[in-house]
């Protein structure tokens, strides 16, 4: 049967999550252009589980996508057989702005970029998860790293997270060091201590089931970040 009640009625269930209980999503999604200037919470020294690697299943049921996370905790006999789970590393910042290259929200601040160029800032000024993969042949970890390397910390300065491209094989990230001052707010520092180590984040977010794609972790967004 057709008929546009029972076709809304379908496309609005396909939007709500099948987990009451599921963590709020915490995570910074880019689209091609964006870039995201953060203060790195986790400090990159041995035993910080402020920043750990994952691994997530992304694979299609029916009309949803379904974001899984492979964990000894978490049932993952669903899984179809042909799909494996995308190996990622995530880490807690502190996100001061994210610069995009077209408005897609009304709030969103017009600033100009190099050139002249018109973009638009988005005050973040909250604490989010960065999860990117780890790249073909380690490039965008090698560049967390060689960040670490140069500060003898990740949490010493202001990063640039950045993405260009918008398809699979024309998707890359850049992460470097800039000169940029902004400080955390003090009145936030106590929030750290509340910020859940990551696996327990993508446990709460990603171990239960199913989560649809409510604008949260949509297909787009699902799957860019698996390049």
């Amino acid at each position: 049967m057709g008929g546009i009640n029972r076709m809304q009625a379908m496309r609005d269930e396909s939007r709500l999550p099948q987990q009451s209980d599921m963590a709020p999503a915490r995570e910074i999604w880019f689209k091609d252009g964006d870039q995201a200037f953060v203060t790195p919470i986790a400090t990159g020294e041995d035993g910080d589980n402020l920043l750990d690697e994952i691994y997530l299943y992304t694979y299609k049921s029916g009309n949803r996508w379904i974001n899984l996370l492979s964990d000894d905790e978490v049932d993952t006999s669903n899984v179809p057989d042909t799909y494996r789970p995308a190996h990622k590393f995530a880490f807690w910042s502190y996100v001061h702005e994210v610069i995009h290259p077209t408005k897609r929200v009304d709030d969103w601040i017009e600033v100009q970029g190099p050139g002249g160029k018109k973009m638009y800032k988005e005050e973040v000024a909250d604490f989010r998860v960065i999860s990117l993969s780890f790249g073909r042949s380690d490039y965008i970890w090698n560049q967390l790293v060689d960040v670490y390397n140069d500060w003898g910390s990740l949490n010493k300065g202001i990063v640039r997270v950045k993405r260009t491209g918008a398809g699979m094989y024309d998707t890359s990230y850049q992460i470097s060091p800039t000169a940029r001052n902004l400080d955390i707010p003090t009145d936030r520092m106590g929030d750290v201590e509340d910020l859940p180590v990551i696996r327990e984040y993508f446990l709460g977010r990603y171990g239960g089931g199913a989560t649809s794609n409510n604008g949260v972790a949509s297909v787009n967004d699902t799957n860019d970040k698996l390049f």
